[in-house]
């Protein structure tokens, strides 16, 4: 029980990594809230999630309001996972400006107002855990994924940095991990179900799973990641290495 007592939110928490990750925390002990535009078909039992919205992240208004109703209820928040993100796979040529925008605004800019919804509490009392999803398409690009999504994810990883220097001073540690190719819906989508080619690129010859992400989020979220922060974490089979 490594979060006994711990608050936490997931963002984009009711299906692939989120939910892992959600469920994850939830068993070691955190009371968990979810916050995903999808909520209303999700299966999510009360017990396990006590606090759950339908959220656009994109959304300052929404973002804003729905903090400032989980800070009523539970006093403050002990972890943040910025982890709702959307894909629009596409070439430079094929992308829309629509598209190119809503990527921008769910992954990069959802990070940055539900990080900047959060940081004052976290701040008021010492302490907190912000951990943000990467990619490795944000390290090298992404030919399936497409340009928006890796250059959003890309993105994710230097705010990680630079608000890892903001609130370190009041004991917040901010980290990002940057997932390769982990087997989730939105993976399954990209590549048709057929992950041959990747597992061709991969070192450990496989593709992730979802709950070895969700493993590398509780160290982040624990205790024993005190003295970690600013950090970009591969999690890819070997696929990426710096």
């Amino acid at each position: 029980m490594r979060l006994a007592g711990k608050r936490a939110l997931v963002t984009g928490g009711a299906a692939g990594l989120g939910l892992a990750i959600a469920t994850a925390m939830a068993g070691e002990g955190a009371k968990v809230a979810v916050w995903d535009w999808r909520i209303e078909a999700a299966d999510l039992p009360p017990d396990r999630f006590p606090i759950t919205a339908k959220m656009d992240v994109s959304s300052g208004e929404m973002v804003s309001r729905a903090a400032a109703e989980l800070l009523a209820q539970w006093g403050g928040l002990d972890i943040l996972v910025n982890n709702a993100g959307i894909c629009i796979p596409g070439t430079v040529e094929e992308l829309t400006e629509n598209d190119w925008d809503r990527v921008m605004e769910v992954n990069l800019k959802g990070t940055f107002l539900c990080s900047k919804a959060f940081a004052p509490a976290m701040k008021a009392q010492g302490a907190g855990k912000i951990i943000n999803l990467g990619s490795i398409s944000g390290k090298m690009g992404g030919i399936v994924a497409g340009s928006a999504y890796s250059a959003s994810k890309a993105g994710i990883m230097c705010f990680t940095m630079s608000l890892a220097r903001e609130l370190s001073p009041f004991g917040i540690n901010v980290n990002a991990m940057a997932p390769g190719v982990i087997a989730t819906d939105m993976s399954k989508g990209l590549s048709k179900g057929d992950y041959s080619s990747y597992k061709e690129t991969i070192p450990l010859g496989r593709v992730g799973e979802a709950k070895e992400v969700a493993a590398l989020a509780l160290f982040l979220a624990g205790p024993d990641s005190d003295y970690l922060t600013g950090e970009i974490i591969d999690i890819n089979g070997g696929q990426f290495m710096d």
